[in-house]
């Protein structure tokens, strides 16, 4: 387990393997300490490693995140043209 402390956003931030996020003392010792960085007016934020392939993984999270945006943008763009057609008929 490592533990990562960002000061300026007021963060802890854990690091788990696989093998430490099924391990039942830790998991006791987590819930501890998330109380007392909570105490202190920390954020908690744990990170566990996966058993999937990160590369294939985080290239699909891009896809879906450029996809999201471009729908938005999208939708963005359609109002834009509905809000200029309905002031060009006043």
């Amino acid at each position: 387990m490592t533990l990562e402390v960002c000061e300026k956003n007021r963060i802890a931030y854990y690091w788990l393997s696989r093998e430490e996020k099924d391990n039942v003392d830790i998991q006791n010792e987590l819930k501890d300490k998330y109380g007392e960085w909570r105490s202190k007016g920390y954020k908690v934020c744990t990170f566990v490693s996966g058993s999937g392939n990160l590369v294939d993984l985080t290239k699909e999270l891009l896809i879906h995140n450029k996809l999201i945006i471009a729908k938005k943008a999208t939708e963005e763009t359609e109002r834009e043209v509905c809000n200029n057609q309905q002031l060009a008929e006043i």
